[in-house]
């Protein structure tokens, strides 16, 4: 089983090589853009970078983490664990922590997603900036 891997490494690091040459031959030029068809088009956009995408992703990250800290803290409300150690019982609630989460982790979630996005936008601006400028 091991070899086989190995075979379709060798296998797809072969073809990666030969799409990469092809890439670098039909589409990373600028000169062919324009003879290019709108798909193999966004497919030069996408290696030339001309649009990033990570803003996007970032967007829906930050929507999944902030909606999970505030479901993730709700949830705790309502738990707690029973617990007998050495002859003491009683039952721990984690409702105080729930509570820290609610507030504070959609709060940490956006001050890191604004860092995040300064670095992305000073990007974003320099391109801009680089495209205005004569070549």
């Amino acid at each position: 089983m091991g070899t086989l891997r190995i075979v379709f490494a060798v296998i797809a690091a072969i073809l990666a090589i030969g799409a990469t040459v092809v890439a670098f031959i039909l589409l990373l030029p600028e000169k062919k853009r324009p003879k290019l068809n709108k798909f193999f088009g966004v497919v030069a956009d996408i290696l030339n970078f001309k649009h990033l995408f990570i803003e996007k992703i970032l967007k829906a990250v930050y929507v999944f983490a902030t909606a999970f800290a505030i479901i993730f803290g709700f949830l705790m409300l309502f738990s707690f664990v029973r617990y007998d150690y050495w002859g003491y019982s009683g039952v721990h609630w984690y409702g105080y922590q729930g509570l820290i989460i609610m507030i504070g982790g959609p709060i940490v979630i956006r001050i890191a997603y604004e860092i995040l996005m300064m670095f992305i936008l000073l990007v974003k601006n320099t391109m801009e900036i680089n495209k205005k400028m004569p070549a």
